[in-house]
């Protein structure tokens, strides 16, 4: 498994090197917010996981959108976002 790092940035930029400029995929997505410890995510995957094989959906691939860091670990907020087939 492949896995990337993405920073949010205002507007396109040249490539560099291993450095890509690139956008999150557009569609129907499931997403849930999770508040809380990032060693809890896991939680929250599963959540959705749990959802989708009620519903019958597959995914084509999932990402996490991290929001400003605190020292409180209640505080910490993730998006779980996984685009849906």
């Amino acid at each position: 498994m492949v896995a990337y790092f993405g920073v949010q940035v205002i507007r396109p930029f040249p490539d560099a090197g291993e450095v890509v400029c690139t956008e999150t995929p557009a569609g129907e997505v499931a997403m849930t917010t999770h508040f809380g410890s990032y060693g809890k995510l896991a939680g929250a995957h599963a959540a959705i996981n749990s959802w989708r094989a009620a519903c019958g959906r597959t995914s084509a691939c999932s990402w996490e959108i991290y929001g400003d860091w605190t020292d409180d670990e209640a505080k910490l907020e993730t998006q779980v976002v996984y685009l849906l087939k």
